[in-house]
C-alpha cells in the first residue's frame, strides 16, 4: 500500500506544471466541456482548448491567460 501513495506522489511531482512553465502543445489541444461561461467558447462547439488562444495556433491572435486553481477539501 505504501509503494503504491509512494507512485502516485512521485507522478504528482513529475508530470505538473511550475511558475512560468509553458503549457505543452498535447496539453493545449486537449478538449475540456464548458459547463458554464459561453464567452469561453470562441467557437460555439461546446468545448474548450487553449490552443484556440495560442497566436501560433489560431492565426495570430495572441492572448494572456491566467489559471487560477483551488480546492477546499
Amino acid at each position: 500500500m505504501f509503494k503504491r501513495y509512494s507512485f502516485v506522489i512521485l507522478l504528482s511531482f513529475i508530470f505538473s506544471y511550475e511558475v512560468g512553465d509553458m503549457i505543452s502543445l498535447s496539453h493545449q489541444n486537449t478538449e475540456y466541456d464548458i459547463c458554464y461561461g459561453s464567452q469561453l467558447d470562441p467557437n460555439n462547439d461546446g468545448f474548450f482548448t487553449f490552443s484556440e488562444y495560442n497566436g501560433d495556433m489560431n492565426g495570430g491572435n495572441y492572448n494572456v491567460i491566467l489559471l487560477e486553481m483551488s480546492a477546499s477539501w
